[in-house]
């Protein structure tokens, strides 16, 4: 286990596992270093993972006295690769994938970029539909957790009903409600943020997206919103997978990070 100071005296910690080039991973919402458990030893044989959890679950703390912003987790980013070392490597999913992008732009140094459909609203919408955003703020001041979570698996990744019950119980499940009280501020972050083209512009690192057709209309939208915005990015589809591709085929998986950032910078 490894940790690091960010800009805003905010501890981020993270765990170390594997060999090689240094890879900087960071989940999605609702998640924790955890995610990555279906590809983590793939990865491992190639990399050495700096399994990162973001502030406010796991080894991360909260801030304590002043608001949420996305700029605070791009700032974390930073302390990330700068503690993991010259040619650290990304690998960011969903609203990760936002934070990754922001510190790209910030001018956090990475060697290489893979974004997995990073969440963030566009000219056509919220990523994070406001209805359901309501809701998920209501059972979050009711302290219900769990309905908190269901609501943003239904109405804003649009699992079907029987995947959240497959879930319930499990210890990935457990980890995604302890993680809960985080989603509506990210939520309202990803709803805010656009992806600056001038500030993008000078973003030197190799950067692909990665992009399921399965997946929602608005992660589609951000996922070629941000291809469109950083200058030379690659976009590669991936054909019958959604949003979980990680889990759904974890052998595709780590071959297609292996793709990319297993090339020398």
């Amino acid at each position: 286990m490894r940790h690091a100071v960010s800009a805003d005296g905010t501890r981020i910690g993270w765990e170390v596992a594997g060999e090689g080039a240094p890879l900087v991973l960071l989940h999605g919402s609702v998640a924790d270093r955890g995610r990555w458990a279906t590809v983590r030893d793939g990865l491992a044989r190639r990399f050495t993972l700096h399994l990162v959890d973001r502030r406010g679950r796991g080894l991360s703390r909260a801030e304590t006295d002043r608001p949420y912003a996305l700029a605070r987790e791009a700032e974390d980013v930073a302390a990330v690769l700068e503690a993991a070392g010259p040619g650290a490597l990304v690998l960011a999913h969903s609203y990760g994938g936002t934070c990754a992008l922001e510190a790209a732009a910030a001018g956090a140094p990475m060697a290489r970029l893979l974004v997995y459909e990073p969440a963030f609203g566009t000219a056509a919408g919220p990523v994070f539909p406001e209805a359901a955003l309501a809701d998920v703020e209501a059972a979050l001041a009711r302290a219900d957790l769990e309905a908190a979570l269901e609501t943003f698996f239904a109405d804003v990744l649009l699992l079907p009903a029987a995947e959240t019950a497959a879930m319930r119980g499990t210890p990935a499940w457990r980890a995604r409600v302890a993680c809960a009280p985080t989603l509506a501020r990210e939520a309202r972050a990803a709803n805010a943020y656009r992806p600056d083209a001038a500030r993008l512009a000078a973003v030197t690192a190799p950067a692909r997206l990665l992009l399921g057709t399965e997946t929602t209309p608005a992660l589609t939208r951000s996922t070629r919103a941000a291809h469109a915005a950083l200058p030379g990015s690659e976009l590669r589809v991936l054909p019958g997978h959604g949003h979980a591709a990680m889990d759904a085929d974890p052998a595709m998986f780590v071959a297609e990070v292996e793709d990319w950032l297993g090339i020398s910078p």
